[in-house]
């Protein structure tokens, strides 16, 4: 991507965040969707429905209404705006991108539009209905590999929890990452997914990651410990989704964090999208920070 564009689809980013109120009264949601407690209703009893939104950058993108994240694409064009503003500064054409829990796609089409054809993606995401979307989003994708498979610690089959469409953000082997009072209100199926390790698809695929986004709903730690040759040997960037919500079996986000740190990384906090020097915490709200090799200074 050139630097003109680079400059220009930070702008659209800047002015989409700074978006006030005269642009969510005139957004189409405020008629279809008018209160947040209607929108919690129709995600509780698992209603969904594809729709088509356009991305910051000018893409159409197939999304799934009620459904949190593709409300924020439906609204402003995009999600998380410090990983986004990241992404916007950091990747360069042809670098490679695995996108683990790529859930609709979001990540997946950014970086995709980001590396260009040289470059390539490759999105995990196990859930037969996010799977359709991503799918679908991806056939617009040259440069992107779908593979329908969760990312684990070995090569496995899974029990995942499906949410359905309206929660299919939080779908997971383990408890959906969120308050108790919302969890117990959640509709739930449950079906078996297959599970891949990073380190025998790589060495499989021959692929060598430039970086990893890891969103993986409480399967972090199952992630990095499928990832240890890598991690040693490709030393790829990595963002990592952290955040306490005390679910059964999986461990606080500070392990993540010092396993990271061992492997001979360096660990950032994003502040409007510029990475800062992070010191681990104790305990974690929902942030995705950012590892370097330690031994890369010019990262």
């Amino acid at each position: 991507m050139s630097a003109a564009t680079h400059g220009s689809w930070r702008t659209a980013l800047d002015r989409r965040a700074r978006g006030g109120w005269r642009e969510r009264l005139r957004h189409p949601l405020r008629t279809s969707f008018p209160t947040t407690a209607e929108l919690r209703e129709r995600r509780h009893r698992g209603l969904g429905a594809t729709s088509t939104a356009r991305t910051f950058w000018g893409q159409p993108m197939t999304i799934a209404l009620p459904e949190e994240v593709s409300i924020a694409i439906h609204r402003h064009g995009f999600v998380d705006y410090d990983l986004t503003a990241y992404l916007l500064a950091h990747l360069r054409d042809g670098a490679t991108i695995l996108d683990v829990g790529a859930h609709i796609g979001y990540y997946t089409m950014l970086t995709s539009a980001l590396i260009g054809p040289r470059g390539a993606v490759v999105s995990f995401e196990p859930t037969p209905s996010t799977l359709t979307v991503l799918r679908e989003n991806a056939a617009r994708r040259p440069n992107v590999t779908v593979v329908p498979a969760a990312v684990w610690s070995a090569r496995d089959e899974l029990e995942f929890h499906d949410h359905g469409l309206g929660y299919s953000a939080y779908n997971s082997a383990f408890q959906a990452r969120l308050p108790e009072a919302v969890r117990v209100r959640l509709p739930s199926n449950e079906l078996r997914v297959e599970a891949v390790c990073l380190d025998d698809y790589v060495r499989e695929s021959g692929i060598r990651a430039d970086f990893v986004k890891i969103d993986a709903e409480s399967a972090e730690a199952h992630v990095l410990s499928g990832m240890r040759e890598m991690l040693a040997r490709q030393r790829p960037v990595l963002s990592l989704e952290v955040g306490d919500l005390e679910v059964a079996g999986a461990p606080h986000s500070r392990e993540l964090v010092e396993t990271v740190i061992a492997a001979g990384y360096r660990v950032w906090e994003l502040r409007d999208g510029e990475p800062v020097p992070h010191q681990p915490r104790e305990v974690y709200d929902y942030q995705n920070l950012i590892f370097t090799p330690a031994d890369r200074k010019d990262e």
